[in-house]
């Protein structure tokens, strides 16, 4: 069972600077203005990529985790940041995807361009976006995860409208409606939880938590809602025409990272924060709809005459491999272990998030 956090650990300021670094990034810009957005972006990327490296080269020196009290205190008083191999592996993909898109959006998103303030926009929401899945990456309590999850919300839904053009306006307003609920129902089940146990940080929580009535409906709010912004079928109406109609810098954006930021929540709450609640039901129910969205998307992916739409209905279907590893990772118990199943689906996470940027900056060409 997880250790409470006592201190500090050596390298942990490195998860501060993590989110330090983009949200510098995004104030610098303002400050300067449109004429040195894209200069300020560009310079952001190494020092974002070196933390990165630095994250994954420090964990083994701190016992496979690193951890930063703001401020030096403890939960539940303070706020603590946490990485372990899983987000090292999670910001290092993060900062690799980013800096690609950068460079292959130079030539689409210039100051000169005239196309109203499209350039500026589009470099601020690019470091908030990663600001805001770094955030989530080390987060520590529930709370921040819900902070970051608004983060990011904000920051990806005007990428689907930059063009200003109706069908994306619209496709943009679905997005957020469909990410709102998602929040509402997250946040009343964090309320739940505090509620019941008096804390809302994952370490702590994973010690008091039982099986009981507010506990799982809590759960269940917090799942419901996560699923919603990452567009499980049958919660993924708002997906296709958001990453078909977004420029293709944006498209690789959002469908290459930002749907893995609630995933890896839901990752979090189910094999970490909630390692004692049985979840059979639950893991065979989630398995089911990423079956489904394997056949859904898959179907009607081939079935689209634009190649954009082809690629976003294929990211529900690959979406849906990713839940396959609930049921896999049921143990003997009835209980979520952390497994070969979770190791695989991990990596389907990871190879994810380049592939399919990829396949969005190809089509952009």
């Amino acid at each position: 069972m997880p250790i409470p956090d006592a201190a500090t650990t050596m390298s942990g300021s490195l998860l501060v600077l993590s989110i330090v670094v983009p949200v510098a990034g995004v104030l610098l810009a303002f400050l300067l203005g449109e004429r040195y957005v894209r200069l300020i972006a560009l310079l952001t990327l190494p020092p974002g990529l070196a933390i990165a490296a630095a994250v994954l080269v420090a964990l083994p020196q701190g016992n496979g985790h690193l951890v930063y009290l703001l401020g030096g205190w403890s939960p539940p008083l303070g706020v603590a940041l946490r990485a372990d191999g899983l987000s090292a592996v999670m910001l290092a993909i993060t900062a690799v995807v980013i800096s690609g898109v950068a460079m292959f959006a130079t030539a689409d998103f210039r100051p000169a361009d005239g196309a109203a303030r499209a350039p500026f926009a589009f470099w601020v929401l690019l470091l908030a976006i990663w600001g805001a899945l770094n955030t989530s990456l080390v987060a520590g309590d529930l709370f921040t995860f819900y902070v970051a999850l608004e983060l990011l919300t904000f920051a990806a839904v005007p990428l689907v409208s930059l063009d200003g053009r109706a069908e994306t306006l619209q496709a943009a307003i679905r997005y957020l409606l469909f990410a709102l609920l998602g929040s509402v129902l997250y946040l009343l089940g964090t309320a739940l939880l505090y509620g019941r146990y008096g804390t809302l940080d994952a370490v702590l929580l994973s010690q008091r938590v039982a099986s009981e009535p507010a506990t799982i409906v809590a759960v269940a709010l917090m799942t419901v809602g996560l699923l919603a912004k990452t567009a499980l079928v049958p919660l993924h109406l708002w997906l296709p025409p958001a990453h078909a109609g977004a420029p293709a810098a944006a498209s690789a954006i959002l469908s290459g990272l930002v749907v893995k930021g609630s995933f890896f929540i839901v990752l979090r709450l189910w094999f970490q924060v909630m390692p004692g609640l049985p979840g059979f039901a639950a893991a065979q129910l989630l398995g089911a709809l990423g079956a489904a969205a394997i056949v859904f998307g898959s179907v009607v992916a081939l079935r689209q005459a634009r190649l954009k739409l082809l690629i976003a209905y294929s990211t529900l279907a690959q979406i849906g491999y990713l839940f396959l590893m609930f049921p896999l990772s049921l143990g003997t118990s009835g209980k979520l272990e952390s497994n070969g199943a979770l190791a695989g689906g991990l990596h389907e996470a990871v190879s994810h998030a380049p592939a399919k940027a990829a396949m969005f900056m190809a089509v952009g060409t």
